[in-house]
């Protein structure tokens, strides 16, 4: 049921639906805001019959700023959720969500974005989540599996394979050589964060360029990494875990500058990273073939049951797990 009132020189109109929100906005004249009104009240016998209204409030771009509105009450969002919904927005700004199928879903990963892997995987997760929330918060009569029948078909056309999991491990004479060129060379990315990352196994850089001194606990040799990754909730998923060989004390050769154990730009490690590679022609490895090669020796010590690697990893699944573990045939002869 709509209202409208005057308010000083505007007009406002209030729309009331069962169900929803309340919706108000503010127009110059009354007529305006009677016209808003009826259009709304229009699109609300849509709906209630489960029909797709039309129109510039029902395209993707629209729906997608309601969710992020939605989201953010409850949640903040990390950085490539916003980055890939802002690249969904944009593509598909002026698409009406009553045109969405699965057919201009498969043309926008394929034609528009361009993309296939697990790029296009993530954006149609997001993309699904998305019409979920729509569907069930702002009484949206979308079909979220119209998503996963556009997967199916770029499954069909080879388009959403996984990516290629890396089995490179660095040898020791690499990373010696590698500690020997950062030595000589950097400040930002040191000997001392390389063995770091060889014996925490925590992600390079993020995990360990964030650590702060008041979340280390030197009795019982933990410390806390502030919002580790995870599939569902990354801000706040706090998780203590323990410094396992050289960890504490490298961490207690820093110099206490600030409230980071290492305040470095992580930033700059992907570029000096494979300028230490190329000076000693180590062909094929990257910095976070350090994290393959930590995970790989931890599991080759047998000490540690699955959940307790898990732990220390910071994985969620045992499957995850395991691509992350590239066992030499060699090391089964025991």
């Amino acid at each position: 049921m709509a209202s409208i009132i005057k308010i000083g020189s505007k007009w406002r109109a209030q729309v009331r639906r069962k169900g929803h929100p309340p919706q108000t906005k503010t127009f110059s004249t009354k007529t305006l805001a009677q016209q808003w009104a009826k259009a709304l009240e229009g699109d609300a016998e849509l709906l209630s019959a489960g029909q797709m209204p039309r129109g510039p409030e029902w395209t993707v771009e629209k729906v997608i700023e309601r969710y992020e509105e939605e989201i953010e009450k409850t949640k903040t969002m990390g950085r490539n959720k916003k980055a890939v919904l802002k690249t969904l927005r944009t593509l598909l700004a002026k698409v009406q969500l009553a045109d969405l199928t699965p057919e201009r879903i498969v043309t926008y990963v394929r034609d528009d974005r361009g993309v296939d892997g697990v790029t296009a995987s993530i954006d149609l997760t997001y993309l699904k989540g998305v019409l979920k929330v729509s569907r069930a918060l702002l009484k949206v009569p979308v079909r979220p599996t119209i998503v996963d029948d556009a997967r199916e078909t770029l499954n069909h056309l080879g388009m959403l394979s996984r990516s290629n999991e890396r089995d490179r491990r660095p040898t020791a004479k690499e990373i010696e050589q590698i500690r020997e060129w950062l030595n000589e060379r950097s400040e930002t990315l040191t000997v001392d964060h390389i063995d770091f990352i060889l014996d925490s196994c925590f992600r390079p850089p993020s995990e360990i360029v964030n650590l702060r001194w008041e979340d280390l606990n030197r009795e019982d040799r933990t410390i806390m990494i502030r919002d580790r990754k995870d599939p569902r909730k990354k801000i706040g998923n706090n998780q203590i875990v323990p410094l396992l060989g050289r960890c504490m004390e490298i961490i207690e050769r820093q110099p206490k500058k600030g409230p980071l154990i290492f305040p470095v730009n992580g930033a700059s490690w992907s570029s000096l990273f494979p300028r230490a590679c190329q000076a000693h022609k180590i062909k094929n490895l990257r910095l976070y073939d350090l994290r393959h090669e930590a995970i790989s020796r931890l599991v080759a010590t047998n000490k540690y049951s699955i959940l307790e690697m898990m732990l220390i990893t910071g994985h969620k699944d045992p499957k995850q797990l395991a691509r992350y573990t590239q066992l030499r045939a060699r090391d089964l002869h025991r």
